[in-house]
């Protein structure tokens, strides 16, 4: 039953990029609302890390991480999708709550993040740059080295410098 969900949720997602609206990109300058989709546990925690360092607990943090088994509550499972590959009522908070940004500490993405992603209304996108990612970010760095933090850092270093300008 799972291959049938993983199937669905791939056409579900190339039918959401054929239908994909141009929408203005806005540039948060006081963010209050931040979510993450992220590949994995670790990826997540660490990126909620960074941000809380950077802003404290100023921010409200949603999203979560892609897992195989609903075993946590970040956790985002193709359970919470139903067997035609849309998100069940289990996402409607991080669907229709306005994000200032949506953070993506990944360079590999699920088909089910890709359509969360993609499905958010979040005006603000970033993360790091490859050819999968480019459809979905609005801003993007290259990742250098394998250590998250230090890229993580630079990327939030970016965006401060950019929403001082802004």
């Amino acid at each position: 039953m799972k291959w049938i969900k993983d199937k669905m949720i791939v056409w579900q997602l190339e039918k959401a990029i054929k239908t994909k609206k141009e929408t203005d990109v806005s540039f948060p300058t006081n963010p209050k609302r931040v979510g993450i989709l992220a590949s994995n546990k670790e990826e997540f925690i660490e990126a909620k890390e960074i941000l809380r360092k950077i802003w404290g607990f100023h921010i409200r943090i949603i999203g979560g991480y892609f897992s195989e088994e609903d075993s946590d509550v970040e956790a985002i499972s193709p359970v919470h999708f139903s067997n035609w590959g849309l998100p069940t009522d289990y996402f409607n908070e991080f669907l229709e709550e306005k994000l200032d940004f949506i953070l993506v500490p990944t360079l590999h993405l699920s088909p089910y993040l890709r359509y969360l992603l993609l499905a958010n209304k979040s005006r603000f996108k970033m993360g790091f740059f490859s050819k999968e990612n480019s459809i979905f970010l609005d801003f993007m760095i290259k990742q250098e080295g394998e250590k998250l933090s230090p890229n993580l850092e630079k990327l939030m270093a970016y965006f401060k410098k950019i929403k001082e300008k802004c």
